[in-house]
C-alpha cells in the first residue's frame, strides 16, 4: 500500500479528453470523473519513450499494437523496482512495471486493459464457461480448469491473461497457473489466478485531447497555484533579507521553481549549479543554455569526474544508505560555493516537493540545510505533483531536459545509487559508455568482494546495508547475500590497553589501527590546540587535557573525568582526517579565519590563521562520515 504524502487527486474530462488536476474543466466547463488512482499520487505525463516501452510490452505479451494518440498519464506506486499506473481516456488501464526477476519490462492489465487488447484482438485470452464466470463475480478467487471453455494455446505458466465469459465480455483479468494445453484438458486445479474482476460498463465513443488542451483545461489551478508559489516567494524573500538564489539540478523540479523566482523577483537572484563530474552531459549542456538564454548570472562549481570516483575508490560503492558521494561531490562544493560569494549566507529556492518521499513531506517549507553552511532553504512547489509541474513547464513554452523525452523520470548523477534498475537497463540504451564505465568499477569491487554476479545484475550493490525487500528478493532467487558488505577500506579505530584514574584525573594508553604519518597528524591537530612534534611522537595540548600520538600508532591521553569521551572523540576525528580525507571541502566552507585548504586532493590546516576552535571538524565531511559506516 502506498503511502500519502499529499492530496491523491486525479480528474478526467471525457469532453476534452485531458486529465484534470481539480474537478472542473476550464476549458469546457464540465466536472470530470475521479479516476481512482493509488497513493502517492505524484501523477506526470508519460514521454515518448515511455510510451513506446507500453506499446512494445503489450505487443509482446498479447500480440497486439495499442496506439495512445492523446494524453498518457502515469502514477508511480510501490514496488521493489518501477511500476506506474497507466492512465488512458480517464481508467487506469494496468501497471507497467520492471519485472525485477525477469530484468524486463511487463505489463499488468487491468479491466479497462484487458478490454482494450481484447477488442483489439489481442492474445492470452482465456474464456470461461458461465457458472465459472458467475462464481468469480460472487468473490471467487479462481478460475479452476473444468470451467475453461476455451483459450489461447500460447499461454505459459506466468503468463498475464484477459478473461472473458461465453458472450465474449471481459469480466476479469489474472496470471496462468497453467500452460494453454493444459487448460484445455480442463483438469481440476487452478487455471487462472484471478487479480481483478467485474463488469465494465460500455464505453461512449471517447475523444482524445492534446497537452496543450490539457494546460487550458488546468489554466484556473495552474493560475492558483503559482500565485501562492509568487506570494511565498516574495514574502520569504523580504523577511529573511539575504541574497537570493535557486538551486538547479537541470530537472523539472528546479526549472518551474527558477521559472516561479523569475516571476515573483525579477533578475535579482543569482544561480547555483554544481556539476558533481558525474552529471549526464545533456544536463550540463542544457543547464547552460538555458540560463544564458533567460539572461540570468550562473554561479558554477564544476567537480573533477576523478573525485566520484576516488571516492569509490577510497570508501567503496556508494549506496542509498551510504551517501559518500554526495558528501564530496555535492555538498562540499555547493557549500564552497556559497560560502565564496555569499559570506553571509544566502536564501536559497529549491524545486523541492512532498510527494517524492516521506523525508522531503516531512520536511517544512523553511529550514536551515544542516548540510550547507550558511543556506535556508525554502520550496514553493512543496505541495505541487509532477503533473502541476509538467503543466506549468507547458503553459510557460519553455525548454526542459532533453532526457526526459529519452524516458527518464529522474535527473541526477548517472551512477547514482538511488536509480532503479530499469533506469540503469535505460542507461545501457542511452549512454553505452557511461554504463560501460559503471559495471567495469562496480565489477572490480564484485571480485573484491567475492560476491555472485547478480550482485551487480540485481543491483544489491545500492546498499551498504540490505532492505528486507532485497533480502527476500535474495532468498527468491536462490544467491547468498550478506545482510551488510564492507565499505573501502579500513577504519580508523582505536583500542584501549591500560586506564588509571586519580585525584579526577584520567591516564588512558592504547592504540590506533593503523600506522600514523606523524607530519600529517601534527597538521591537522592544530584545530584541537597547541601542537608540538618530539622524534617520534606528535604532542596535542588542548582545553581537555594532553594526547602524544606515535608513529606506530600509540597514543597516551591524560585528561580529566568529565572531558574524557570529548577528547577522545577529537583525536579520532583527527586521525581520520589525517588519514583518509579526500578533500570534499566541508572543512574549508566551515573555517570562518580561512584557515583551512585543499592541496594535493587533501585539507591542510594553515598552522599561523587557525585558532583551534575545531568548527571544521564539527561538520559531517566525507571521511569522517565514511569512517562511522565502515565495519572494525
Amino acid at each position: 500500500m502506498g503511502v500519502y504524502l499529499g492530496a491523491v487527486k486525479l480528474f478526467w474530462c471525457m469532453n476534452c479528453g485531458v486529465p484534470l488536476l481539480d474537478e472542473k474543466c476550464s476549458l469546457c466547463g464540465e466536472k470530470g470523473v475521479n479516476v481512482g488512482i493509488s497513493p502517492p499520487g505524484d501523477i506526470r505525463p508519460a514521454f515518448r519513450r515511455e510510451i513506446e516501452i507500453l506499446q512494445k510490452t503489450v505487443r509482446c505479451q498479447f500480440e497486439v499494437d495499442l496506439h495512445y494518440d492523446g494524453c498518457v498519464v502515469l502514477n508511480k506506486v510501490p514496488y521493489l523496482d518501477h511500476m506506474d499506473e497507466v492512465v488512458v481516456d480517464g481508467e487506469i488501464i494496468g501497471n507497467l512495471r520492471f519485472n525485477i526477476f525477469k530484468l524486463s519490462w511487463e505489463f499488468l492489465p487491468k479491466l479497462a486493459g484487458g478490454r482494450a487488447i481484447w477488442q483489439q484482438g489481442g492474445g492470452k485470452w482465456v474464456c470461461a464457461d458461465r457458472g465459472a464466470a458467475e462464481s468469480i463475480l460472487q468473490g471467487s478467487a479462481n478460475l479452476l480448469g473444468p470451467g475453461v471453455l476455451d483459450c489461447d494455446r500460447e499461454i505459459s505458466i506466468g503468463d498475464q491473461v484477459i478473461v472473458v465469459n461465453s458472450n465474449e465480455e471481459v469480466f476479469a483479468v489474472g496470471v496462468a497457473k497453467k500452460s494453454g494445453s493444459e487448460m484445455l484438458s480442463r483438469e481440476k486445479g487452478i487455471a487462472v489466478k484471478i487479480r481483478e474482476k467485474g463488469v465494465l460498463p460500455r464505453r461512449k465513443e471517447v475523444n482524445r485531447g492534446t497537452w496543450n488542451d490539457a494546460v487550458k483545461a488546468n489554466e484556473e489551478i495552474l493560475n492558483m497555484f503559482e500565485e501562492k508559489a509568487l506570494s511565498f516567494i516574495r514574502n520569504v524573500a523580504k523577511n529573511h533579507g539575504r541574497p537570493v538564489t535557486v538551486a538547479f539540478s537541470g530537472g523539472k523540479d528546479s526549472l518551474v521553481t527558477l521559472l516561479l523566482v523569475l516571476k515573483a523577483l525579477g533578475r535579482n537572484f543569482r544561480v547555483l549549479f554544481a556539476d558533481t563530474g558525474v552529471e549526464f552531459p545533456e544536463t550540463v549542456a542544457y543547464t547552460k543554455r538555458l540560463v544564458k538564454q533567460l539572461g540570468l548570472d550562473l554561479l558554477e562549481e564544476k567537480v573533477d569526474s576523478n573525485v566520484f570516483w576516488k571516492l569509490v575508490e577510497e570508501f567503496g560503492p556508494p549506496g542509498r544508505d551510504y551517501r559518500i558521494c554526495c558528501k564530496g561531490c555535492k555538498l562540499g562544493p555547493l557549500t564552497k560555493l556559497i560560502k565564496e560569494n555569499f559570506p553571509n549566507g544566502c536564501l536559497t529556492f529549491v524545486g523541492q516537493r512532498s510527494y517524492e518521499s516521506e523525508a522531503r513531506f516531512r520536511e517544512p517549507k523553511i529550514s536551515v540545510n544542516p548540510w550547507v553552511l550558511g543556506q535556508i532553504a525554502a520550496y514553493p512547489i512543496k505541495n505541487w505533483t509532477a503533473l502541476h509541474v509538467w503543466l506549468y513547464i507547458f503553459k510557460e513554452g519553455v525548454e526542459y531536459n532533453p532526457l526526459y523525452e529519452k524516458g527518464l523520470s529522474r535527473i541526477g548523477c548517472w551512477p547514482c545509487p538511488a536509480s532503479k534498475l530499469s533506469e540503469i537497463e535505460m542507461l545501457k540504451e542511452t549512454h553505452e559508455e557511461l554504463y560501460k564505465m559503471l559495471m567495469s568499477r562496480l565489477e572490480k569491487w564484485r571480485e573484491r568482494y567475492g560476491y555472485p554476479e547478480e550482485w551487480i545484475r540485481y543491483g544489491f550493490w545500492r546498499w551498504k546495508r540490505l532492505p528486507k525487500g532485497h533480502l527476500e528478493l535474495a532468498r527468491q532467487l536462490g544467491v547468498r547475500m550478506p545482510v551488510e558488505r564492507p565499505a573501502g577500506g579500513r577504519k580508523i579505530t582505536y583500542h584501549i590497553e591500560r586506564r588509571e584514574e586519580k585525584n579526577g584525573k584520567i591516564m588512558l594508553s592504547g592504540r590506533f589501527n593503523a600506522p600514523v604519518e606523524l607530519s600529517r597528524v601534527k597538521n591537522i591537530a592544530n584545530v584541537m590546540g597547541g601542537v608540538s612534534m618530539v622524534t617520534d611522537a606528535v604532542i596535542i595540548t588542548c582545553v581537555q587535557g594532553e594526547v602524544k600520538i606515535f608513529e606506530d600508532g600509540k597514543f597516551v591521553v591524560s585528561s580529566s573525568l568529565e572531558g574524557e569521551d570529548e577528547i577522545k572523540r577529537r583525536v579520532v576525528n583527527v586521525m581520520v582526517k589525517a588519514l583518509r580525507c579526500v578533500g570534499c571541502g566541508e572543512c574549508v566552507s566551515a573555517c570562518k579565519k580561512q584557515a583551512v585548504l585543499i592541496n594535493w586532493g587533501m585539507a591542510w590546516v594553515l598552522e599561523d590563521r587557525c585558532i583551534h576552535c575545531s568548527k571544521c571538524m564539527e561538520v559531517k565531511c566525507t571521511a569522517i562520515y565514511a569512517n562511522k559506516g565502515l565495519s572494525d
